[in-house]
């Protein structure tokens, strides 16, 4: 029975020692990550990278470090090497536009997206051919960052993405509105070449 008594007190040894390892593992961990976000809050702006505490390393945490790129800030422009995307003027836009009109092959929903300078929170314009007119859309972006188009309506349909607006367009019918009053309606068919 004797040994029965000093095996047993040796396993309360060991899972004593294990918990002690445990309960280090955890405060190292902790500090790890204190001093990360202390080194996060202290980076400089420009830099390109996060620095991340190496995990799974047995030797100390804070002397090796991984880095990994960044994400990508919220508002990157993905949709600028598009080739519906224009960085053009109005007046360029409007006369793209129309100049397919002008030699007979008009199509209704032939568009481009381009900058808009008026609006701060119309970052872009969609311009579009519908029925012989040429329409200027606001492509406005939301407190809720996501994109809508046209002036704030009740249960409008909002988009994630710019690239969202143009897919979806493809697909169903945009309906256009002047003064209130709908004056058409197209899905988005061709672009011009840039």
């Amino acid at each position: 029975m004797a040994t029965i008594i000093t095996d047993s007190k040796r396993n309360v040894s060991l899972n004593t020692a294990a918990r002690r390892q445990a309960s280090l593992s955890e405060c190292l961990t902790q500090a790890t990550l204190t001093q990360a976000r202390l080194n996060l809050a202290k980076r400089s702006p420009d830099k390109k990278s996060a620095t991340l505490p190496h995990s799974g390393s047995s030797t100390s945490l804070l002397s090796e470090r991984a880095t990994r790129p960044l994400p990508p800030p919220p508002d990157r422009l993905s949709y600028v090497d598009k080739p519906w995307f224009h960085n053009i003027t109005r007046e360029q836009a409007i006369a793209l536009i129309t100049e397919q009109g002008t030699y007979g092959n008009s199509q209704d929903g032939y568009f481009l997206l381009r900058p808009s300078t008026t609006n701060v929170n119309s970052p872009l314009a969609l311009v579009l051919w519908c029925r012989d007119r040429v329409y200027n859309i606001p492509v406005r972006k939301r407190s809720d960052n996501r994109y809508a188009l046209g002036s704030v309506k009740v249960n409008e349909t909002s988009f994630s993405s710019v690239e969202e607006i143009v897919t979806c367009y493809m697909k169903e019918e945009l309906v256009l509105y002047t003064g209130g009053v709908q004056t058409g309606s197209t899905k988005l068919t061709g672009t011009p070449l840039k």
